[in-house]
């Protein structure tokens, strides 16, 4: 993997313009993911020393983005299996993710999904602590303005990204996952990606229970979930029928919030640590459906 996790290529620096002091000074999204990726990059060098990783900082940081820009960022991998995760991908259009096949058209790709309820609010989560914001501080209209968006309702659209990226790439190469797994079978999970990957599924990397990055609150303003819970309700539905498993647990989230929503101001979150997650469980048991869309489709 590239030293920096989301690369964001295909959706943002493919487009860019301006050389390094457009990135300093501008105000575009990209231009503070730039500053902020820069920034921590500078305080790990003090600690890696490493000409290797001081060349691939210059190139990232550096370099004019291009298809030969982005494939020397992987040069560092060469001989394994590498890649890289850049989550908004997933909302590429038609046109982005055909010029993707045509690079890499035996690339796998590798979607993993949660929970539609907690998807807004996760993100809403990470917007606030890199404010510095706490949740009273914020008018209750501008969370809902931010659910409502065009890019929130993009990257919860799970059924329509699958099926953008289903247009290019077999199900054989696109491995469906679900976030509850990454909470109840961590090794199966990995052991499953290793084998879709092609890698020694029997290798050992370090503790797959840690938390990376975890967000800071473990609650959900009830009134939140309810909205998100309506709003998505439809989609939801759907990807029960298609998937069943935890998709059916998060149908049952959106149905019993919108039928009984509970009387605390806050939820426990993720839902699998609330009493949703054992109402759910006790009645209706729970399958594993994390795997290739090939092999999941056949499960449901």
């Amino acid at each position: 993997m590239p030293k920096e996790k989301e690369l964001h290529y295909f959706d943002e620096k493919i487009k860019q313009r301006g050389w390094v002091f457009s990135r300093l000074l501008g105000k575009r999204p990209t231009d503070k993911r730039w500053r902020r990726q820069l920034g921590s990059r500078f305080k790990q060098a003090s600690k890696e020393r490493s000409r290797q990783n001081a060349a691939w900082d210059l190139r990232y940081f550096f370099g004019r983005p291009d298809d030969g820009w982005y494939a020397s960022l992987f040069e560092q991998g060469r001989g394994k299996v590498a890649g890289e995760a850049t989550p908004d991908y997933a909302i590429l259009d038609e046109e982005a993710i055909a010029h993707v096949h045509g690079l890499m058209p035996d690339a796998k790709i590798i979607f993993m999904m949660r929970n539609p309820i907690e998807r807004p609010w996760s993100a809403m989560d990470m917007r606030l602590r890199i404010r510095g914001q706490e949740v009273h501080e914020v008018k209750d209209r501008k969370f809902y303005r931010r659910f409502d968006n065009k890019g929130s309702r993009l990257r919860t659209d799970y059924l329509g990204t699958l099926e953008n990226w289903g247009a290019y790439y077999p199900a054989e190469q696109v491995f469906v996952g679900f976030l509850e797994d990454v909470r109840f079978f961590p090794q199966e999970l990995l052991r499953s990606l290793y084998e879709f990957l092609g890698v020694d599924p029997s290798v050992e990397h370090g503790d797959a229970t840690r938390k990376i990055h975890s967000g800071s609150r473990d609650t959900i303003p009830t009134r939140f979930a309810v909205y998100l819970a309506r709003a998505y309700h439809e989609e939801i539905r759907e990807l029960h029928e298609r998937f069943g498993g935890y998709a059916s647990f998060w149908l049952y989230c959106a149905e019993r919030l919108i039928n009984e929503p509970p009387s605390e101001d806050h939820l426990p979150y993720p839902f699998w640590e609330s009493p949703l997650w054992d109402e759910w469980e006790g009645s209706r048991g729970m399958t594993m459906q994390s795997g290739p869309l090939s092999s999941v489709r056949a499960a449901s």
